[in-house]
């Protein structure tokens, strides 16, 4: 018997086709946390099902819609399959992209990522638990994998109620390994590895980079394990430098130039991006193509205004590196920082450096991590080309 919640009163995003509904938009209800729970308007209307955990701010995240389709194994093994459908037309020939992507592929709280013969998944809501097993078997049916590993230790489970732990869920377990990406051989560490072990949101604009890059000098601030300064190294760079706070994913990134035979013109260190970018922009422009892909500044609205002053802050000093005539590419992956509002930044940074920018390219996230037009937290990638003059 599948519990039903009221919707309150009220210009609710749900009734406009957002899959999330939030506690305080709910009428009081006994339904226990990662039920399934038919939604209804007060008036009687069904609006669908979904996942229900009061633990959480959002406290259902609707699956079906409408009062004829239900949450069932099959629905999920459905899902999977289209999913997969998908990938042969957005990221047909790559060996590694995003599989699931939460809401945007129907399945609230499941990414998954291919990595070669492996399957990375991060599981961050509580009711698809008595559905895993099924999503598992749609995955190694479609997808042959070696392994499911699945990475668990994130502290958005705590507020779900779901254990922190990390766990081989199928198969057998094969870590690193190897993926390429325009050209460029990279290992890929699925245990220690940041998000899922890489950012695969950022595949196309790495292969905006490696059209740039010939005959340039490049800096890559926030490299991680060295995907974009590789990119442009492969692609006819003269020079990169890349620079990353973590001394693990330096010596990943030094490993990949080796790999790729391109360590004579790389070189990754292990530094504050920020201390980098202050003390090498005091002694002007030295570079022709720049690259700053920070982790996520902020995670909630409250931290936006300190966010805010920290991108002002490497985007001002990474404006300062370039020559005239060259590009800056520059990403922000914090969904509570809207487009416009990074654009803002990106002025106030150019007005303070006294350089010439114009935007060249407005790009985001790979076609591999679809977007929901109902919910814009699922556009959360904005990624800037600009060309800076004097």
């Amino acid at each position: 018997m599948v519990d039903t919640v009221v919707l309150k009163s009220g210009p609710h995003r749900v009734l406009k086709g957002s899959p999330w509904i939030y506690r305080t938009e709910l009428e009081p209800t006994s339904a226990q946390p990662g039920s399934v729970v038919q939604v209804k308007t007060r008036e009687g209307k069904v609006l669908g099902q979904g996942f229900f955990n009061p633990r959480s701010m959002i406290a259902v995240r609707v699956v079906a819609w409408g009062a004829q389709t239900t949450v069932t194994d099959d629905l999920f093994r459905q899902r999977v399959r289209d999913a997969a459908d998908l990938r042969q037309v957005v990221a047909g020939g790559r060996d590694a992209f995003r599989v699931i992507h939460s809401e945007a592929h129907g399945i609230p709280g499941l990414i998954v990522d291919k990595y070669g013969p492996m399957l990375v998944a991060q599981v961050t809501s509580l009711g698809l638990l008595p559905f895993l097993a099924t999503i598992w078997q749609a995955l190694t049916d479609v997808y042959k994998p070696v392994g499911i590993y699945e990475h668990g230790d994130l502290s958005v489970r705590d507020r779900e109620g779901l254990p922190r732990e990390n766990r081989l869920v199928w198969g057998e377990l094969t870590s690193p390994v190897e993926i390429h990406e325009h050209g460029v051989r990279l290992e890929v560490d699925l245990l220690g590895g940041q998000k899922t072990g890489h950012f695969l949101d950022q595949y196309e604009n790495r292969g905006k980079v490696a059209a740039l890059a010939g005959g340039r000098r490049v800096f890559d601030a926030f490299s991680h394990t060295g995907a974009f300064g590789l990119a442009a190294a492969l692609h006819g760079a003269e020079s990169v430098v890349g620079i990353d706070i973590d001394p693990e994913a330096v010596d990943r990134a030094n490993s990949n130039a080796a790999i790729n035979g391109v360590e004579q013109r790389t070189r990754f260190v292990a530094e504050n991006a920020f201390d980098w970018l202050r003390r090498e922009s005091d002694l002007g422009p030295q570079y022709d193509l720049g690259i700053l892909d920070p982790p996520a500044f902020t995670k909630s609205k409250q931290s936006v205004p300190q966010a805010i002053k920290g991108y002002k802050e490497i985007n001002l000093r990474g404006i300062k590196l370039i020559r005239p005539g060259g590009f800056l590419i520059t990403s922000s992956c914090s969904y509570h920082l809207s487009e416009p509002d990074f654009i803002q930044v990106i002025q106030a940074a150019a007005h303070d450096a006294h350089r010439a920018v114009r935007i060249v390219e407005i790009r985001g996230q790979g076609p591999d991590h679809p977007i929901l037009p109902a919910l814009p937290e699922s556009r959360y990638l904005k990624c800037l080309i600009l060309g800076v003059g004097k």
